[in-house]
């Protein structure tokens, strides 16, 4: 049985590669979810995963579709035939903060050790 990190990873690129309209270098997707893996990882490898997946996954795949989306921009802007590392890095740099979806925020963890203190 695939672990729920691995399946989520693949749907979010599938939807990568189809709002792209260019080609994109494998090495760029691998280096950018080499950084994201042990989060999605965190958040979907245990027993709450499936239900975070169904419960956020459709806005992951979207967050997927505009990385895409803006890679392809960024690619045209570079003028570019293939999408490639500075170009997805350009487009992830523009949906950072959205990409935490199921992941509580730095400062809600925060909070919540201070309550505990």
């Amino acid at each position: 049985m695939s672990k729920m990190s691995d399946v989520a990873i693949g749907e979010c690129i599938s939807e990568l590669r189809a709002a792209c309209r260019r080609p994109i270098e494998q090495s760029g997707i691998d280096d950018l979810f080499a950084q994201l893996r042990p989060n999605f990882q965190n958040i979907l490898d245990n027993a709450e995963g499936p239900s975070r997946w169904a419960d956020h996954g459709w806005r992951m795949r979207e967050n997927g579709r505009h990385l895409g989306a803006l890679a392809d921009f960024f690619g045209y802007r570079s003028d570019v035939e293939v999408v490639g590392v500075r170009e997805l890095t350009e487009a992830f740099a523009m949906v950072r903060d959205a990409c935490r979806v199921g992941a509580e925020s730095p400062s809600a963890t925060a909070d919540r050790e201070q309550e505990r203190l």
